[in-house]
This record gives C-alpha cells, structure tokens and sequence, in this order.
C-alpha cells in the first residue's frame, strides 16, 4: 500500500532525497513566460504530496512478508487438511475394522452354536449307538450262552438216543440168540 503524505517543501532547505521533492528554477523554454509573472524568482513554499519511499519499501517487504506469510498459511492449510482427510480416512477405515471385526466375531459365535448343536446332536446318536451296542452285545452273550445249552442238550439227546439205540440193537441181539 502506497501511502503519501503532504509536506511542505522549501526547495532551497532540500535535506533529505526521500522526504522532499526540490523543484529547479529552471523551467522548460516552453513555459518562459511564467517568468515574468510576478514573484516568479522569489523562494516559494509549495505544498505537494510526497511520497516516502522508505516506507513503501517497508510495505513491499511486508507484502513479501505477508505474501510469504499466506503462502505459509495455505501450506499449513493444505497440511491441515490433508491431516483432517487422513484422520478421518483412518477412522472411517478403523470404523470399518472394526465392524468387521465384529462380523467376523458374531460369524464365529453362530458357526459355535451350529458346532456345538451339531456336537449334541453327534452325542446323542453316539449314545444311541453306544445303548444299542451294549444290547446288541447283551443279547450276543445271551445268544451265545443259549447255543452252547442247546448244543449241550443236543450231545445229551443224541448220547441218550445213541445209548437207547444201542441198547435196543443189544437187546435185539440178545433176543435174536
């Protein structure tokens, strides 16, 4: 930002280049007239805006500077949200994990249940069959005991239908002599 100031100026006191403006006493041959103008030669005081360049130097680093300090601050910005993206990106993505994780757990829990139904189930069949083997085997020893009685009767039946057969075939040989 330019700022200008009014000053007076006394050409004949110039002091300083930045802060007043002198005016020669010579002007262009164009304008030769004006001198004979009354109190043309005498020393004026004028009053003309002035410029100090001083300060518009300062103000041009201050523009770099603030220039410089808004290329900073959209950097910081961009950065910023780039880390408010990510941030929630990363939420979002542990969100997600999380209801997987959750799936994967209440998937687990029902595959438990149907597993340890299915356990109750195979249980219970293996205690049927364990029950029906026992009296199968029951009924095998039992089975096996009444076959070797019968087998014991039918060697006694036919030891005695031997002996009867025997002694009949004595008698009649008896008899026959």
């Amino acid at each position: 930002m330019i700022q200008q100031y009014e000053m007076i100026a006394n050409y004949t006191d110039y002091e300083h280049p930045s802060t007043f403006i002198s005016f020669p006493n010579n002007i262009p041959s164009s304008l030769d007239s004006l001198t004979n103008l009354p109190y043309y030669h005498q020393h004026h005081t004028y009053q003309i805006p002035v410029v100090d360049f001083s300060q518009q130097s300062s103000s041009l680093s201050c523009n770099t500077s603030s220039t410089s300090d808004d290329a900073e601050e959209n950097h910081m910005s961009v950065i910023n949200q780039r880390k408010q993206r990510r941030m929630v990106s990363n939420r979002e993505s542990a969100r997600r994990s999380r209801m997987r994780k959750q799936r994967q757990l209440d998937e687990l829990c029902t595959q438990v249940l149907r597993l340890r139904n299915e356990n109750h189930g195979l249980m219970n069949k293996l205690n049927e069959f364990s029950e029906s083997h026992h009296q199968v085997v029951q009924e095998n020893d039992r089975l096996k005991k009444e076959t070797m009685e019968l087998k014991h009767l039918l060697n006694e039946a036919q030891l005695a239908t031997t002996y009867i057969n025997l002694k009949d075939l004595q008698e009649d040989a008896h008899a026959k002599k």
